[in-house]
C-alpha cells in the first residue's frame, strides 16, 4: 500500500469511535487510527504494536462503530459486509473494480458519504466513506464517484483524464470486434470527457 493511499484512508476515517481494519495486513493504518487490527491468518501478523484479533471479516465482533476494509476486491468486500456485523461507518477501497463496490452499497441501503484520490504509481487509488441511507446518484455518476464527480479532489482532473483515456483505449480496441463493448466504452469516455469539459478539460481524443 502506497503512503498516500495510507493517509487517505486515515484522513476519512471519523475520529472517536472504535475502528476495526479488516485484512490489516502490516498493521500501518490499524496503528495510525488506534483500531484493532484482523487477520485471517495468525501468521500473517505485522505490527507488535497494534492489536491483533484472528478474524474472518467482522463476524468475532457484536458491533462495530467503523469498519475500514481496504485493498480487496468488490466481491470479497461485498461478502464481508453480507455476512456481517454492519457497521455504523465504512471506509473501503476496492483496487480492481470500485464502481462494482459503489453498485452494491447503493443496492445494499448505504449512501456514499465521502470519496477521495491518491497516486499510486500511473494508476489512481480511489477510497470512500459510506454510512447508512440512500445513495441518490445512479448510473455513470454512481460507477464513477458521486462524491468526487460533485467535489474538488487535487487530483479530479488528473483522474477524470486517466479514467478518459482509459475507456477510449476500449472504445478503440472493441470498435469493429465488439459493438456492445465499444457502444458501452464510448459512453463511458463521453461522460468523462463532459466532466472534463465542464473544468476546463483537454478535447475529446478519437
Amino acid at each position: 500500500m502506497s503512503r498516500a493511499r495510507r493517509r487517505l484512508i486515515v484522513s476519512l476515517v471519523p475520529r472517536g469511535r472504535l475502528v476495526v481494519d479488516v485484512g490489516a495486513d502490516h498493521g500501518h493504518v490499524a496503528h495510525a487510527l488506534g483500531a484493532i487490527a484482523t487477520e485471517r491468518q495468525p501468521h500473517r501478523r505485522g505490527r507488535p504494536d497494534v492489536r491483533w484479533v484472528v478474524a474472518d471479516g467482522l463476524a468475532p465482533f457484536r458491533h462495530v462503530p467503523v469498519a475500514v476494509i481496504t485493498g480487496m476486491g468488490a466481491r470479497t468486500i461485498a461478502g464481508i459486509l453480507d455476512r456481517g456485523p454492519r457497521p455504523d461507518v465504512l471506509v473501503a477501497h476496492c483496487p480492481d473494480d470500485p464502481s462494482t463496490l459503489r453498485r452494491y452499497l447503493a443496492a445494499k441501503g448505504w449512501r456514499i458519504d465521502a470519496e477521495g484520490l491518491a497516486r499510486e504509481n500511473k494508476r489512481f487509488a480511489e477510497v470512500l466513506r459510506a454510512v447508512p441511507g440512500t445513495e441518490t446518484a445512479t448510473g455513470l455518476t454512481l460507477e464513477h464517484g458521486p462524491r468526487l464527480l460533485e467535489g474538488d479532489d487535487p487530483l479530479l482532473r488528473p483522474w477524470l483524464e486517466h479514467e478518459r483515456s482509459h475507456w477510449h483505449a476500449i472504445a478503440r480496441a472493441t470498435r469493429q470486434r465488439a459493438p456492445e463493448a465499444h457502444a458501452e466504452a464510448t459512453r463511458h469516455a463521453r461522460f468523462l470527457q463532459a466532466h472534463l469539459d465542464a473544468r476546463g478539460g483537454h478535447p475529446e481524443e478519437g
